[in-house]
């Protein structure tokens, strides 16, 4: 998977870090909503350090099984000793691409959050996921629409950054603003009862407001490399993105978050 566009290793797992804390109520809700039951297995497609596949992990209780996947090395060896110090026994990882990925095994439920957006052909995965399914087996998806990225006061380097994102996606071959068509492509895959809602958290103080300049600059090497920006343009982008943070007045979002449910037939 060449297209992420966002930089992994040690810098990539703190925001990772931050990001679940800022939406982790957020993506509790939406998980509370879905009805999960004791002793399901689930699948988390792009899990990250696992914060969400520990999550499952408690709702499914001891019986429960839980497997989060990810392309990121680190990422799976930070998940796999938080899970170990929290003596979870029930919640495992593995390091797979998402089109790599093989299962032999059938799931009661599938979990992606902010892992399609990033893929030239996420209908493909999709695909692959419903025969992962059960009958009647749940799909839950968080993605972007990152053109609902918002700041206020209005900000020339926010919107600059936002812009920025956008463009580096496409040029990838990827879409910031996949949550849009989502529901479409879902059932265009085989899926069925496909519903959504929209989660948007935005902020005045905290460290909510960090995540634009720490993913601004988690992409900039790749927009550099795709001659998208320059070291100056960098710089100059990142400050305006610190100095509207720190100003006391100031609201900075994350992207609009489609929060989608939908089934497999049966």
């Amino acid at each position: 998977m060449t297209e992420y566009a966002i930089h992994g290793g040690g810098e990539g797992s703190d925001r990772l870090d931050i990001l679940g804390r800022t939406i982790e109520d957020s993506t509790r809700e939406f998980l509370q909503k879905a009805d999960i039951a004791r002793a399901m297995t689930c699948l988390d497609l792009g899990c990250g350090i696992g914060k969400v596949s520990m999550m499952l992990a408690r709702m499914t209780g001891d019986q429960g099984k839980v497997l989060g996947v990810d392309i990121d090395e680190l990422n799976i060896q930070k998940a796999t000793q938080t899970a170990q110090a929290l003596g979870m026994a029930n919640v495992n990882f593995s390091v797979s691409d998402a089109y790599e990925f093989e299962s032999d095994r059938k799931y009661d439920l599938i979990y992606s959050r902010f892992l399609l957006s990033h893929l030239s052909n996420p209908g493909l995965v999709l695909e692959k996921a419903l025969t992962w399914l059960n009958p009647g087996g749940k799909l839950l998806i968080e993605e972007t629409d990152f053109s609902g990225h918002f700041c206020h006061p209005q900000s020339d380097d926010f919107d600059r950054y936002v812009s920025l994102y956008q463009d580096l996606l496409t040029k990838r071959g990827a879409n910031a603003n996949l949550g849009q068509g989502l529901p479409v492509l879902l059932s265009n895959a085989g899926f069925t009862n496909v519903a959504f809602q929209i989660s948007q958290p935005a902020h005045m103080s905290g460290e909510g407001k960090l995540m634009a300049e720490i993913t601004f600059k988690g992409i900039s090497q790749a927009l550099m490399d795709e001659g998208l920006l320059s070291e100056c343009e960098f710089v100059e982008i990142q400050s305006g993105l610190i100095q509207h943070r720190q100003r006391e007045d100031s609201i900075m979002s994350l992207p609009r978050i489609f929060q989608i449910t939908t089934h497999a037939p049966g």
